[in-house]
């Protein structure tokens, strides 16, 4: 985990670059069927921007607060 910022998932429990997570259910993506992913990176501003790269979607990265997933244990 860098030292730069904590990431906080939607359930409140911290995650970091190389957790398996799962986005939040309200998102259009969940709905769709893509559901889980790996966190590749951050990027460090404001809104504490998270790429993941999703199990049924591998060839895109994709971005989000680092709300919008949670870790999975």
């Amino acid at each position: 985990m860098s030292h730069e910022t904590v990431l906080i998932g939607y359930d409140g429990i911290p995650y970091e670059k190389g957790d398996r997570v799962e986005v939040h259910p309200s998102t259009d993506l969940w709905i769709r069927g893509a559901r889980y992913a790996r966190v590749i990176g951050t990027s460090i501003t404001p809104d504490d921007r998270v790429r993941v790269r999703f199990d049924v979607l591998p060839q895109r990265i994709f971005g989000g607060s680092a709300d919008t997933f949670r870790k999975i244990r």
